[in-house]
């Protein structure tokens, strides 16, 4: 291990780790950032009882005290666990390298690639193991794929259970690229749609049909076999739906299906993300290590529903 006085924060490649995105990672969309101070803490849940929404006496006769009301407060944690890869440069591939090839920044990006699909793993597992999230599971003599399948029926239906449950519009639905593709060529679609955009259903044709704000359609890939085996790379987001409420600007007091907790407190910290160098005497070869401090919790369970079976 390098002394820690020999461990240097490299500013250039962390700027490049937080700038490197794979355009098909969608964690970031779903569950939004939340830059936080502290490593771990706790955060506040105001009135989960919806006392807000009770109709209450309000009426004060003269010289009387007003009915006193008041709303609940609970708590959560959060933790964000130390993600970090590393990677070595050797003295003899930095030397032997061709002009195009840059060995510190395809370092870093392959690191921050790999953390990043970690993060969307964990995106995607909460969201798919959710307790307290609503979920239909579309019969299987009716799937989508079938042409007497109403999938927009399907789709309303899980809109209004995410309104009941969390009083909030949902505004965003994820669709992985198979359903995507089976939902623009299913007839009941083309026959609603087949007078706009030239003929052509798009993702922007289908969030309007949906009443989505946007239909963010993941199409990251992920290999499950074996180092050392035959690659066997399958889609990361299988074939569930979801229709979410995600808050435009997380913040305080905020109703979001998911975030992200992002600690900041490490020195050179740029959004969480840090790239640390230092040199290996013994295998002549400099060490890059990307590192990002993080938590994905779901917020409000209610705020999301899930479509199963779909195909």
């Amino acid at each position: 291990m390098p002394e820690v006085q020999q461990v240097h924060i490299d500013a250039a490649l962390t700027n490049l780790s937080v700038a490197y995105r794979n355009n098909e990672f969608v964690a970031d969309l779903i569950a939004p950032p939340v830059p936080v101070r502290k490593q771990s803490d706790r955060y506040y849940i105001y009135d989960s009882d919806r006392d807000a929404m009770r109709v209450t006496e309000d009426l004060r006769a003269p010289g009387s005290l007003a009915h006193e009301v008041d709303f609940t407060l609970s708590t959560d944690s959060y933790y964000c666990d130390d993600h970090a890869l590393a990677g070595a440069v050797p003295d003899e591939e930095r030397e032997n390298a061709d002009p195009v090839i840059q060995p510190d920044i395809d370092r870093t990006e392959y690191l921050t690639e790999r953390i990043l699909l970690n993060q969307e793993v964990a995106v995607e597992t909460a969201l798919r193991t959710a307790a307290g999230m609503g979920e239909t599971v579309v019969d299987s003599g009716a799937t989508w794929e079938s042409g007497s399948s109403d999938p927009v029926a399907d789709i309303q239906a899980a809109r209004l259970a995410v309104f009941a449950e969390s009083q909030r519009r949902a505004n965003v639905m994820i669709a992985p690229y198979a359903i995507y593709e089976t939902l623009r060529n299913h007839p009941s679609i083309v026959d609603r749609v087949k007078y706009s955009g030239g003929g052509i259903i798009t993702a922007e044709i289908l969030a309007q049909l949906f009443d989505v704000d946007r239909l963010v359609v993941p199409k990251c890939f992920i290999n499950s076999s074996v180092k050392g085996q035959a690659a066997a790379v399958q889609s990361l987001w299988g074939t569930n739906v979801y229709l979410l409420h995600v808050a435009e600007r997380p913040g305080l007091k905020q109703v979001t299906v998911a975030s992200t907790f992002v600690w900041n407190g490490m020195p050179g910290s740029v959004n969480g993300t840090v790239v640390e160098r230092w040199r290996d005497h013994g295998r002549k070869a400099d060490m890059i290590r990307v590192q990002k401090y993080y938590d994905v919790k779901i917020i409000a369970p209610g705020a999301g529903h899930r479509i199963t079976g779909t195909i």
